[in-house]
């Protein structure tokens, strides 16, 4: 399952970074050969098949170790698990490296199915020992980062970067720092997104492609879980869980501001905002740049209690400005689920939430056309910034 995704945009990538000049032209051909080989071999329905059956060959592989280390008693040994899943990602990340050689499904296969199993012990080990919290959370966000850059296959780079960013949401939980956790998430999209060719611009020529391929599978994975974080701070609201917090777990009860974390989302919104802008050479100060800032504005006043409309609507705007129709789905189903939600809870009539919707819709509909016939008409961005449409 090497990635559909990775790969149908890492041909216009290969193209754009070679007439940028941020890497070396002698390799383009050869990477976008091997890549067109790499699809003729493998259609799209095939590899899926081979990931899913990498998963579900990951949780037999898992049980039928766990039982054998269970009848020897090396389960109940921290180091001795630690090691184990240590040499079973070691052995996965050889046999990713040859996967992404031979351009094999099967040993791609095989090598998610291994890895997946020793980063499932290493999880098991930190977890399960006698390791404080949260220390062996931040041990598992550093393996996870690792993984993330270290293993070549964007799936598996995709669900590392999605672990290590629940972990760090698990952190800032711990430590009271929930209302930042919404717009940290928010920027990294942002900025893994809208700016990833100028990340990349800072990495060494022969590192720049491996660069690239990091920060899509951390784009995506912070869109993600930001979309979930959205769905848990609409279920602490109406469950009060927030009031009730186990203090073992997180450590003084205290109470969610919903106006910080709102105001913080809204802060990396009116930033993505900016970097979208920029592309057009229009800016944040003028006519333009002001109706969108205080649409945006707006939006997140209304939302303060209903985090995920603003979050949605950020994601579906880069996923727009980026010509990612996989985010964009993913951004317009999420945001049809928060509006049911909202529609559907009994803390006020629906006529009074069918009236406020209506209202705030048609708003934002005479926005965009009030922007689109008076301000961007005529606006095309450079060519210098039409390689970030790509990302």
């Amino acid at each position: 399952m090497n990635n559909d995704i990775n790969y149908n945009e890492q041909q216009p990538d290969l193209l754009l970074l070679q007439q940028q000049g941020l890497i070396d032209t002698q390799n383009v051909s050869d990477k976008l050969l091997n890549n067109a080989a790499s699809q003729a071999h493998s259609p799209w329905f095939i590899s899926l098949l081979f990931g899913m059956s990498g998963i579900l060959a990951s949780l037999f592989f898992i049980g039928f170790l766990t039982l054998i280390l269970d009848n020897t008693g090396l389960l109940d040994i921290t180091i001795a698990v630690s090691i184990i899943g240590a040499l079973l990602s070691v052995i996965g990340g050889f046999l990713f490296y040859n996967a992404r050689i031979r351009h094999s499904p099967f040993w791609n296969s095989l090598a998610f199915a291994i890895t997946l199993a020793g980063q499932g012990y290493i999880a098991y080990a930190l977890l399960a020992s006698e390791i404080a919290q949260p220390l062996n959370i931040v041990l598992l966000l550093l393996v996870q980062l690792s993984m993330t850059v270290v293993i070549p296959n964007f799936i598996y780079r995709l669900l590392s970067a999605t672990l290590a960013l629940s972990c760090l949401f698990y952190l800032l939980n711990y430590y009271n720092l929930s209302e930042v956790s919404l717009g940290l998430l928010a920027l990294i999209t942002s900025v893994t997104h809208l700016q990833r060719y100028r990340l990349a611009a800072f990495i060494p020529t022969k590192w720049r492609m491996n660069a690239l391929e990091i920060i899509n599978a951390i784009g995506y994975a912070s869109a993600y879980v930001l979309l979930i974080i959205s769905v848990y701070f609409i279920a602490t609201e109406y469950g009060n869980s927030f009031d009730n917090l186990d203090s073992d777990s997180y450590g003084e009860a205290f109470g969610y501001n919903y106006y910080l974390a709102q105001g913080l989302l809204t802060l990396a919104s009116l930033y993505a905002a900016y970097l979208i802008l920029k592309r057009y050479h229009v800016k944040l100060i003028s006519a333009a740049g002001l109706l969108i800032s205080a649409a945006i504005v707006l939006l997140g006043i209304i939302s303060i209690y209903v985090s995920g409309l603003l979050a949605t609507s950020l994601i579906i705007i880069i996923a727009t400005a980026n010509s990612q129709r996989v985010l964009l789905g993913l951004g317009v189903i999420a945001l049809v689920g928060y509006i049911f939600w909202y529609y559907y809870q009994l803390d006020t009539t629906l006529l009074v939430k069918s009236a406020s919707m209506l209202v705030i819709g048609i708003a934002l509909l005479l926005l965009r056309l009030l922007l689109i016939k008076g301000h961007f008409a005529n606006i095309k961005p450079s060519a210098n910034d039409n390689q970030e449409r790509l990302s």
